[in-house]
């Protein structure tokens, strides 16, 4: 199994817009989202289950690492929904 460097690695190699996408399915349709991520970390080589995923994500948001990626043009550290599930 892979692990949350690469993890973190992979998902600091997708550019903005494949973040903002990322970002907006998430918000929008969660399976959706999940299958992007596992799309994403096959191309990179890496293999994580889905609660793995989970887990690394949320890592990664207590991190702040996606406050600064715009989401429904709003960058998710000023967006209300966001923060109600990712309260500081």
């Amino acid at each position: 199994m892979s692990n949350f460097n690469e993890f973190k690695t992979m998902i600091n190699n997708l550019n903005e817009e494949n973040l903002s996408e990322l970002c907006e399915e998430f918000l929008t349709n969660h399976e959706a989202a999940m299958n992007s991520l596992f799309k994403y970390c096959s191309d990179f080589g890496l293999m994580f289950d889905s609660q793995e995923i989970k887990d690394n994500m949320t890592i990664m948001h207590r991190n702040g690492d996606f406050d600064n990626i715009a989401c429904f043009g709003i960058q998710l550290s000023e967006n209300q929904l966001y923060k109600k599930f990712h309260p500081s």
